[in-house]
């Protein structure tokens, strides 16, 4: 393979443009991460463009580059039309080879908790977030490490984190739909034959679960 092949050239982003055909959006989140990486380390993954500027390879790296006002960006320039199927298999391939890796969540969760714990930035620039971090660690431990996800935030070390205690709950049951009417007047609360729970002190219900009435069985 010709030494050409692996050229790198400076580019001016005002000569880089989107491919038309970029399946894949790049939020507000994502480009910060990436953001802080490039402030962090520079840019250290090459931008693949095709010979007029075309963007095949790092739509999200461009972006970022431009919010943090650089002028110019390391690139890989292929000798090929943005619509050349080899074109088109950069694209494609950028996107999704890597979904082909296997991946070690449990040994993830090790690694960014280091970070997180070393780095004065946090998770920032890894595409994590304690709360995400919180979640994976969750889902990748049995219950008899992590019961729920209060310890999961704990082990993350987001000692803020608390759960509200859950509502007390009754139940109370009527003889008849007469009776359960009465009861509701009683309490002034609003009722319907579609009614079936409330919260007390009266307000609107959040949890249908909260309190529930059925017919059936003694008052």
């Amino acid at each position: 393979m010709p030494e050409e092949s692996f050229a790198v050239e400076l580019a001016p982003l005002e000569a880089l443009k989107p491919h038309p055909r970029n399946y894949r959006g790049h939020p507000d989140d994502q480009i910060a991460h990436i953001m802080a990486s490039i402030q962090a380390h520079g840019v250290y993954r090459n931008v693949v463009i095709a010979q007029e500027g075309t963007i095949l390879a790092g739509h999200g790296v461009v972006e970022a580059c431009r919010r943090l006002g650089l002028n110019q960006v390391p690139v890989h320039r292929l000798p090929l039309a943005p619509d050349d199927p080899r074109a088109l298999k950069v694209l494609a391939g950028d996107n999704e080879i890597e979904h082909l890796a296997e991946q070690d969540d449990r040994l993830l969760t090790e690694l960014l908790r280091e970070i997180k714990d070393q780095d004065a930035a946090g998770l920032l620039g890894t595409g994590y977030d304690e709360m995400m971090l919180a979640n994976l660690v969750f889902v990748t431990r049995p219950e008899s490490e992590i019961r729920d996800h209060g310890e999961a935030a704990q082990w993350v070390g987001m000692p803020e984190w608390a759960t509200e205690p859950d509502p007390l709950k009754v139940t109370v049951n009527f003889a008849n739909a007469e009776d359960r009417a009465d009861f509701f007047q009683r309490l002034g609360a609003r009722y319907t034959d579609q009614t079936d729970s409330i919260w007390w002190p009266l307000r609107e219900i959040e949890d249908k679960s909260s309190l529930r009435f059925e017919e059936g069985g003694d008052a």
